[in-house]
């Protein structure tokens, strides 16, 4: 498992097609989460369920890294490509700037 930063998640989705799943639960990922995330609750993950993969770089999120670094440890054990672990989650995404998150009052 690899472990960025969000800034450095951000510069590598700006040069390449990064599929970002946030792996929180449905009243975190609703009250805030980052533009273009996938929602699948780590909950899923545990019991097995596993999302789709497809041929992008997968990188996962959550709060602030620990639960997206269990998420990459399965789905890599799954046989998933490298993912890589965003650390500082979603708090570093909003202390980022406003212009990477979407807000449960906003639209997406």
């Amino acid at each position: 498992m690899k472990e960025i930063s969000f800034e450095e998640f951000v510069q590598r989705r700006d040069e390449e097609d990064v599929r970002l799943i946030d792996v929180r639960e449905a009243d975190e990922y609703e009250e805030v989460h980052v533009k273009g995330a996938e929602f699948f609750p780590l909950s899923k993950i545990r019991r097995g369920e596993l999302p789709q993969e497809d041929d992008r770089q997968t990188a996962v999120i959550c709060r602030s890294g620990g639960r997206s670094a269990q998420a990459c440890e399965i789905f890599e054990r799954e046989g998933f490509e490298e993912c890589i672990n965003i650390d500082g989650g979603t708090m570093a995404a909003e202390d980022a700037g406003e212009e990477h998150v979407v807000r449960g009052d906003s639209v997406e």
